[in-house]
């Protein structure tokens, strides 16, 4: 796990061995962001500190909505250059463009992930 920044950030009291650093009431989207970027998700879980939405009723209506919709709403993600490249390499073998490969990747397990209890 990468160690947080510490002046924006409060500590969560857990009887794990170290502290989570979480980000302060009214924190920035820099600050969230840069927190769940760094933040281990089943550290999240297991502290109490992010749940699982048991609710997915919605999600298979909202994956029969996209089929009708245009792509128009952009999503900006980080990754490191080596999986850029590798995803750039792999687009070009199946002759698609790489967003038209990493969305489909994104379809795919949200198809995944509302099929599931």
């Amino acid at each position: 796990m990468v160690p947080m920044p510490k002046s924006p950030m409060k500590t969560a009291k857990t009887n794990k061995s170290f502290e989570i650093r979480l980000p302060r009431k009214g924190a920035s989207y820099s600050e969230l962001s840069d927190f769940f970027d760094h933040a281990d998700a089943a550290d999240l879980l297991d502290r109490g500190i992010t749940e699982i939405d048991p609710d997915r009723e919605d999600l298979e209506r909202m994956l029969l909505e996209y089929w009708n919709q245009p792509n128009t709403k952009q999503l900006n993600i980080r990754i490191p250059a080596t999986a850029k490249r590798m995803i750039e390499r792999l687009a070009k073998r199946k002759t698609v463009e790489v967003s038209t490969l990493v969305r489909m990747w994104v379809i795919d397990r949200m198809r995944r992930e509302a099929a599931q209890p």
